[in-house]
């Protein structure tokens, strides 16, 4: 129907699913693949929606494939802003409102982590402020990248230094991810630095 925005990895689309009457959105992967990665890389994002990750905090994974030879992803479309947005722009986030955001954030991440699927680049745009609270784009893509022989995007300052340093990571990034967030939310401030020089600023 028409382009939401535009993210290091594509543009995002919103669409619509006439067989099952509902709107969708499709993230298109404008990369550097030839052919074979391509292939490999929605091989792995369709694993991704075979698992059938359904929580009230994910936005669910539909269907993947290529349409051009550029891969694409569908997710269930998300109607709301995303938590930079609004508590940058829009208004003053209570605590009341972090505590809510922070609890269902992290039982997102337990429930995605349960079915061995791992974020690795969450970032305050990932997370959209709904009417029924707090939901979570692009789990599995990071993972994704990385089996098509591609490096995933570092989000600072929400990337742990694992993931910053090219290592092998583990559930615990996205828990580092989870408590930048929670710091930011809280005091207003980004963490700064890496390992055991992490700051407030």
């Amino acid at each position: 129907m028409h382009q939401l925005g535009v993210g290091v990895l594509g543009p995002v689309y919103r669409t619509y699913d006439p067989q099952h009457d509902r709107l969708v959105a499709v993230k298109a992967f404008d990369l550097d693949l030839t052919p074979e990665k391509a292939d490999a890389f929605v091989s792995v994002l369709q694993r991704l929606v075979q698992v059938g990750l359904t929580h009230r905090a994910i936005a669910t994974p539909l269907a993947a494939g290529l349409e051009d030879g550029m891969p694409y992803l569908a997710l269930q479309y998300v109607s709301g802003e995303s938590l930079d947005v609004a508590i940058r722009q829009s208004r003053r986030v209570t605590l009341e409102e972090i505590v809510g955001f922070v609890s269902q954030l992290a039982c997102g991440i337990d429930a995605a982590h349960e079915r061995a699927v791992l974020h690795g680049s969450l970032h305050l745009r990932d997370l959209f402020v709904t009417a029924e609270g707090l939901m979570v784009t692009g789990f599995g893509v990071a993972r994704a990248l990385e089996e098509a022989g591609l490096r995933p995007p570092v989000r600072r300052p929400y990337a742990a230094p694992e993931v910053i340093a090219g290592r092998g990571w583990t559930p615990e990034a996205d828990r580092f991810s989870l408590a930048s967030v929670a710091y930011e939310l809280l005091t207003g401030k980004r963490i700064a630095g890496g390992g055991r020089e992490i700051t407030g600023r």
